[in-house]
């Protein structure tokens, strides 16, 4: 029987044990998990002038420019050579411009993320509930190039792991040189690879901050590029100054200066770079030019069966919202609302990919941010990084201790008022059982029988 008593006392357990359960749980991840999944061999990493792949592959955008007739064997080859290819209209115009309208009312409105040199930037994660998207989603799908395209980089069913969008307005300065991940170009045993997709969704001109890329810079992997080292050893190396006049012709020599190929796209065409590519984003610098915006989407392999123990790149920022995980270039054709069973596929939890491909999830993406400090996660539309999470981990481990001591001095205030209840509800129920067994054993139906009836007996 429920009594407010009883459901006092439910709540207060239930309560406690869920906010215990969850301490636990987040202390076993931070301080037993976290520790096993950090990468340790960041200092590994090979120095830039150790590859011979280091020189710019070309400086001339039409040779990593796919035509029209060109194979998918053909593409790969290009992708192999300079780390990135220009894709022509990857999206309708009208589509374009349709997600170019969203996405500039959605700039004020949506959260904002992380970005490179943030000032006068834009960086926004589209629901994919709106029309537009799916609708993107759709036609990138069923766009001739690219799913093959990337089968044959990544594997079969490769994961979306990023989709975001980054509007240049003006006044935004120029991006120093990065690469947005690190790991598979020195390690390919550890990393699965990582290439990403960006569109532009209008025509985009030198001025409005077009994409600068250096194309063969993909063998150059480094954990980090130090620039100031890089000039340091130039200024202390007579053999260098002698070699090279300016540092900045001794970067270019060794493929990580600025080589001027610039992505001027047309709106609907994209460039798909490895993440390991040395780019930057440049400052738009027309007041008369509208906003550039690009909207980015990444893939990675796929673990290809339970035996793939590889892992996503380090240094990549995951902005893809939790329920987007779980997705493979597979799905992005049937990308609609209300599928309830994709909750569960973007935690791992509904696997039905053939030759059990495991498609990454938000687990993966969570428990990335143990891997190294610099990490981050994005997944609940919040940024957060390893100390983060045992900053709250810490917070929530001091409020258990006064919170366990209450929880005890309650208990023990309300447990005897909860016995004592009972053993009155007992003797009451012991009361009535009683009063029945008395009545039982009176035949009251007899006492109350009326004077009528029995003369009529005596009648009769």
């Amino acid at each position: 029987m429920l009594t407010p008593i009883n459901v006092l006392l439910l709540t207060l357990h239930f309560a406690f044990v869920l906010l215990w359960s969850a301490t636990a749980g987040l202390h076993y991840v931070t301080r037993v998990i976290g520790p096993t999944l950090e990468f340790g061999y960041l200092e590994e990493g090979k120095a830039a002038s150790d590859s011979e792949q280091c020189g710019p592959s070309t400086d001339d955008i039409n040779d990593f420019t796919l035509k029209s007739a060109a194979s998918i064997d053909e593409a790969g080859e290009i992708m192999d050579e300079h780390g990135v290819a220009v894709v022509p209209s990857i999206l309708q115009t009208e589509t374009a411009k349709a997600f170019r309208d969203y996405v500039m009312k959605a700039n004020h409105i949506l959260p904002q993320i992380q970005v490179h040199q943030p000032e006068n930037r834009y960086h926004i994660m589209p629901p994919h509930s709106e029309p537009i998207v799916q609708q993107v989603f759709n036609e990138l799908a069923e766009q001739p190039k690219l799913r093959p395209l990337l089968d044959k980089l990544l594997g079969p069913e490769a994961t979306l792991v990023i989709f975001s969008v980054v509007t240049n307005t003006f006044g935004s300065i120029d991006q120093d040189f990065h690469k947005d991940s690190f790991g598979e170009a020195i390690w390919p045993e550890i990393f699965v690879p990582e290439y990403q997709l960006a569109i532009a969704l209008q025509d985009t001109t030198e001025e409005m901050g077009a994409t600068s890329i250096i194309p063969g810079s993909t063998g150059c992997e480094w954990p980090a590029l130090n620039w100031e080292l890089f000039e340091e050893w130039y200024n202390n190396d007579e053999d260098l100054q002698r070699r090279y006049d300016t540092f900045d012709d001794y970067l270019r020599a060794e493929g990580l200066g600025e080589v001027d190929v610039k992505a001027k796209l047309d709106q609907g065409d994209g460039f798909l770079y490895h993440t390991a590519t040395q780019h930057r984003g440049r400052g738009h610098t027309d007041p008369n030019a509208p906003d550039r915006a690009l909207a980015f989407f990444t893939f990675v392999g796929s673990r290809q069966g339970k035996d793939d123990t590889r892992m996503l790149p380090l240094g990549q920022v995951y902005s893809l919202k939790w329920n987007m995980w779980g997705r493979t270039i597979e799905d992005m054709a049937t990308l609609v609302k209300g599928r309830p069973w994709y909750f569960w596929k973007a935690f791992g939890l509904w696997n039905d990919r053939a030759g059990n491909v495991r498609p990454w999830n938000v687990l993966d993406s969570v428990f990335g941010v143990f891997r190294a400090s610099s990490e981050l996660c994005f997944a609940f539309g919040f940024e957060f990084t390893r100390e983060d999470v045992e900053r709250r981990l810490l917070e929530l481990e001091s409020y258990m201790i006064p919170l366990t001591f209450l929880y005890m001095l309650l208990l023990a205030m309300v447990l005897p008022l909860f016995m004592l209840f009972l053993e009155q509800e007992n003797e009451g129920e012991g009361n009535v059982d009683k009063h029945k067994k008395v009545n039982q054993e009176i035949d009251l139906p007899s006492l109350i029988a009326s004077p009528a009836s029995k003369g009529k007996e005596k009648c009769q």
